[in-house]
């Protein structure tokens, strides 16, 4: 089994942010405990002998609350080791999936929540389907940090298991959605890493985080599926952000990435 970990980046309804990320990763069952002690490694290299440390990549970034204290460079050296500690996880093991909301007069608010759980879902669901194919039977379970969305998170996932996302009924998902506080496990903590390093590179052009992992999110012959860039109205002006570029191009990731 995979169990999906996912946060949001980014307020849904604040003008203020052009984007809407909700991301996160599929750990396989028996590399959880592995993925969660690399973080545990951080902690030990950085803060031995202090209770446990939140890792929430926004204020370590920005030195809020517990941050504010610690020199910038070492905030930095915590970024990129946690980064590394996503890059490195077990492979297949450890599989990220994100999708970056870009929000318009007519996709905002909960529309812009729901239709980035609809986008990652179904790519999860496809991803467990290509193991199925590939004689390694999986089923999914999604766990999401608590936060505003509860109770319609999971109305929206029963309706997809149900009556289907535009692309198709979700086959391989094993019960429903789950709520969980980021503080209680670090499984979550990588998921709101994940998302705000997608949220950073789309809000504000800055690679300088997800630069590390952007190889780890769900790939097929070379094409990123577990990353997605939606935009609310077909445009013909070409993107250049990674998801896009990297669809017509398998393999590389454009110029957000030098």
């Amino acid at each position: 089994m995979y169990i999906l970990y996912l946060d949001e980046s980014g307020n849904e309804s604040d003008p203020a942010d052009k984007f809407f990320v909700l991301g996160g990763a599929a750990v396989f069952e028996r590399v959880t405990f592995f993925l969660s002690q690399s973080l545990e490694a951080v902690q030990t290299k950085h803060f031995p002998g202090v209770p446990p440390v939140e890792f929430h990549a926004s204020p370590i970034r920005t030195g809020k609350g517990f941050w504010r204290n610690i020199p910038e460079a070492k905030r930095a050296e915590v970024l990129n080791d946690i980064a590394g500690a996503i890059a490195t996880a077990n492979e297949p093991g450890v599989v990220l999936f994100a999708a970056a909301i870009e929000k318009s007069a007519a996709l905002y608010g909960e529309d812009a929540v729901l239709q980035a759980t609809e986008q990652i879902l179904s790519r999860f669901d496809r991803f467990l389907g290509k193991r199925n194919e590939a004689d390694d039977p999986q089923r999914g379970l999604v766990v999401f940090a608590e936060g505003r969305f509860d109770k319609r998170a999971k109305v929206w996932v029963n309706e997809f298991r149900q009556l289907g996302t535009r692309w198709g009924i979700l086959r391989n998902l094993s019960d429903i959605p789950y709520f969980a506080s980021v503080k209680e496990t670090r499984l979550l903590q990588v998921a709101d890493f994940v998302a705000h390093s997608v949220f950073m590179l789309y809000e504000r052009h800055d690679p300088s985080l997800i630069r590390h992992f952007i190889h780890r999110f769900s790939q097929v012959d070379g094409r990123i599926h577990g990353l997605r860039h939606f935009r609310p109205s077909p445009s013909t002006a070409p993107c250049d952000c990674p998801a896009c570029y990297n669809w017509n191009h398998p393999g590389r990731y454009g110029p957000w990435l030098p």
